[in-house]
């Protein structure tokens, strides 16, 4: 194999591919990339098994073949060189060794049995449909930070995607919080409901750009496929039912406030500095016409702001995780939220005031 291309466009698609890699030790063979040189296009891929992306550029190919190389330490070589407009590519000048040249340097990188590199057979998939980019990063946005990373059930270290005519509905709970997200599609598809894993979602989300083209996701029982530009990301999917959420969310209220998001947001920021000083991170929140205000008292620190809102309904003090609900506020996008509330032992709601397209639910913590 043999090829030349610009520096610039394999370091960028180089640092895509990586998030395939494995974050832990397990199979050598996988700390591999794989570059594919055929026509007048290098293809790049990395998988952990569950994980695959494959990135393609132009090039020009002077000898197809592939070869697998270490993954990080490409990755970082030619990070360090992508400003050069010419780098070339060459595997039959030594056995087991790729040649990377640019201007007079050059260096010699060992190659890895491409034998033994997992093949990516081609899938059959149940359906296709096509959402924005922008759309997708954002269903994925605010609902990945409520799901799971340590609960046994599988289910919940994903975010149920549920297609039905032409909504995509993201939920994401970890049996504390709830956050569900809501897309139109631009047309009518058939009710499909899968679990993808979390941590895909979000190397997902990453690649993606806040733009107004299309990507297709093509899904079947086992498996999800994005594709964009010059890229495809396959994921596993997780097996199993997703736990049913849907009567976890109260709908009758005796108290609801319109609140700005940001002075929310800055309130909570400062009232997380003194909350996490203590295991039990919780806040108190104490709703009466035309204010909240919230405390936070900890063993060496004490803190109390007061926020103006809108006011409907009975006066209420309730008791929340703050972290939770810092999270639900910075991955809300609206100027001003609705925060519901039936009374201080019930879950709170917090939704845009003018869509249904977001809807978080925290449940309080009980305290003396």
């Amino acid at each position: 194999m043999k090829f030349v291309c610009n520096g610039m466009d394999l370091s960028d698609a180089l640092s895509k591919v990586m998030k395939a890699l494995p974050s832990k030790k397990s199979m050598p063979i996988l700390e591999g990339i794989k570059l594919s040189a055929f026509g007048d296009t290098l293809t790049l891929m990395a998988t952990d098994i569950d994980f695959v992306v494959i990135m393609k550029i132009k090039a020009d190919i002077i000898m197809e073949g592939e070869v697998l190389v270490p993954g990080r330490t490409i990755c970082e070589y030619i990070r360090k060189i992508s400003k050069e407009n010419y780098i070339e590519f060459d595997s039959q000048i030594e056995n087991d060794k790729l040649y990377i040249s640019h201007c007079d340097s050059f260096i010699y990188l060992a190659t890895m049995n491409i034998n033994e590199y997992p093949t990516i057979e081609e899938i059959k998939f149940d359906m296709q449909l096509s959402i924005k980019q922008k759309d997708f990063k954002d269903l994925v946005n605010k609902t990945i930070f409520a799901t799971s990373t340590e609960d046994i059930r599988q289910q919940l270290r994903g975010c149920l995607f549920s297609v039905k005519k032409n909504t995509v509905k993201s939920v994401g709970l970890d049996g504390y919080r709830l956050a569900i997200c809501n897309k139109q599609l631009e047309e009518e598809y058939p009710d499909k409901d899968i679990i993808v894993p979390a941590k895909s979602l979000s190397e997902i989300a990453k690649l993606l750009e806040n733009e107004d083209e299309n990507i297709l996701i093509s899904i079947n029982d086992k498996k999800m496929m994005v594709e964009f530009e010059n890229s495809k990301i396959i994921t596993s999917l997780i097996a199993g039912q997703y736990i049913r959420y849907e009567s976890t969310i109260p709908t009758n209220f005796e108290t609801e406030i319109t609140v700005d998001r940001a002075s929310l947001e800055y309130s909570m920021d400062k009232v997380e500095v003194i909350a996490k000083q203590d295991k039990n991170n919780y806040i108190k929140m104490d709703i009466k016409e035309g204010k909240m205000t919230i405390y936070c008292n900890t063993s060496v620190s004490n803190i109390k702001e007061v926020i103006n809102t809108f006011t409907k309904g009975k006066d209420v003090t309730i008791s929340l995780n703050a972290k939770y609900l810092t999270d639900c506020i910075k991955n809300s996008s609206d100027e001003y939220l609705s925060i519901k509330i039936s009374n201080s032992n019930n879950p709170i709601i917090i939704t845009p005031i003018e869509s249904e397209e977001y809807l978080y639910l925290i449940l309080p913590i009980r305290t003396r």
